[in-house]
């Protein structure tokens, strides 16, 4: 019963298990790695929470935004107008339909020219708030204040050289 109880004391006495530690050397404990698993995506989610909160915009970018928003469905309703009146009227509507073969190409070139700038305007416009905000979130998530956010249109157009990397550039310095 001696050697028994020695050899027990020896794995589970002090408080200590002796092989639950040895495990935990071999096996990460799965309740530590559910709860850094935890901490990383409540971290993750709250970053993404402060990257997209909603902006505080006044009422005239508001209604801007909605009257921006109404040029392709209204072509598309324009459209399917035009197919159902084609069908109601067809007489009416080959007197349209010549009436617009009539107009110059010059005028078809503007038109295109029109919606062409505005849709690509928009969608440039829409990329460089979003590169605004991408930026903003950065600079609040390393703890800069408003002032220190480079504006997205004095980014350099390059990628970023191996030397910008302080970690590598350390352990270039450490390492000769």
């Amino acid at each position: 019963m001696g050697v028994i109880s020695t050899v027990i004391g020896m794995l589970f006495g002090s408080g200590r298990n002796v092989l639950v530690e040895t495990a935990g050397i071999l096996r990460p404990n799965a309740e530590a790695q559910a709860a850094r698993a935890l901490d990383l995506d409540t971290a993750v989610l709250q970053q993404m929470a402060a990257e997209f909160a909603a902006r505080d915009r006044g009422a005239f970018d508001r209604l801007m935004d909605g009257v921006n928003r109404l040029p392709r469905p209204m072509m598309v309703l324009g459209i399917v107008w035009l197919l159902v009146q084609t069908a109601r009227d067809p007489a009416r509507m080959a007197q349209v339909f010549q009436a617009w073969a009539i107009l110059p190409e010059a005028a078809w070139v503007v038109f295109g020219v029109v919606v062409t700038f505005y849709f690509g305007g928009r969608a440039q416009l829409k990329d460089q708030e979003f590169s605004a905000g991408l930026l903003r979130a950065a600079a609040a998530a390393r703890a800069l204040p408003p002032a220190a956010t480079p504006d997205p249109m004095s980014l350099p157009l390059l990628p970023a050289s191996a030397d910008d990397n302080t970690a590598l550039a350390e352990w270039r310095a450490a390492h000769g």
